[in-house]
């Protein structure tokens, strides 16, 4: 049987061994994210993660089902990209554990006989008008239960204790996508408080505990997925060699890390989104 875990552990350990922290994607505007072309869902979570890792320009991606019913085919020597869904296994009457399962989808790039009229028309990228800042705040204002965010002192950090988020002044960093994408990180933190998810161990966290660097990289593919939804590079930690090292070691010894992560901080991304991010549906 397939260890759909450790081969995506396996796919994240290859990127960061390349230098590249994978869940840190590249900007794309709203209308260029990756989405399946027939229904028009976005994917989110680890599919979001893993589809940001292709090389592929386009954002459309389908099923090979699909690619025959539009009529088209797949070009020379192609492989299909392995996502994840979850299904519900009857382990007996009483009992129905939810199993991970992979299923196969491929770009628009890798395939050819499509009609036009069944692609979408995409804005071209320099035409959109995109204000970073304005978009950063608008993700703030849509928390609408967002803990007090105070200003002052040298540390980013959450206070679970206090409920309160912890800033250095804006001026002390290097630009305006560092202070969001530091902020979102602590926004992410904030929404494992009891009053909101409650996610466990967020009381009595230790630094350098097993906790501790879960909830770190929950927090930090929580910034980066904010930081797409806004529109602006998470770049604070991207050339840290230290932290991407510090990432290879764990995600060696936990496969299952990563995945689950990856459905924590979509699922805080969610929250201080909503209403209107969490009425998407994963593709």
């Amino acid at each position: 049987m397939r260890d759909i875990y450790q081969e995506i552990t396996d796919r994240m350990i290859a990127e960061l061994e390349k230098g590249k922290i994978p869940w840190h994607c590249p900007w794309r505007p709203a209308d260029w994210r990756h989405r399946n072309m027939i229904s028009g869902k976005f994917y989110r979570g680890i599919n979001a993660i893993l589809l940001c890792m292709m090389p592929y320009e386009s954002p459309f991606w389908l099923t090979m089902r699909q690619i025959k019913k539009l009529g088209g085919e797949l070009k020379m020597d192609m492989h299909g990209t392995n996502i994840v869904f979850w299904t519900l296994f009857e382990k007996d009457e009483a009992t129905r554990l939810p199993v991970l399962r992979f299923y196969m989808v491929y770009n628009l790039e890798q395939t050819c006989g499509i009609p036009a009229k069944f692609i979408p028309i995409l804005p071209p990228k320099e035409s959109i008008a995109f204000h970073p800042i304005d978009t950063a705040e608008e993700i703030i204002t849509d928390y609408v239960d967002c803990p007090p965010i105070q200003h002052g002192g040298e540390n980013a950090c959450y206070i679970p204790s206090m409920d309160v988020i912890q800033m250095p002044e804006r001026i002390q960093f290097e630009n305006e996508e560092s202070y969001y994408s530091s902020l979102y990180h602590e926004l992410t933190h904030s929404v494992g408080h009891k009053s909101r998810l409650n996610r466990p161990g967020m009381d009595n966290i230790q630094f350098g505990s097993e906790s501790y660097s879960k909830e770190e990289l929950i927090a930090e593919m929580g910034a980066a997925f904010l930081c797409a939804q806004s529109g602006i590079e998470h770049t604070t930690i991207q050339n840290s060699g230290a932290y991407i090292r510090s990432w290879l070691e764990r995600l060696r010894n936990d496969k299952k890390l990563v995945v689950q992560a990856a459905q924590k901080a979509q699922k805080a991304v969610d929250y201080i989104l909503k209403p209107v991010q969490i009425q998407e549906k994963a593709a």
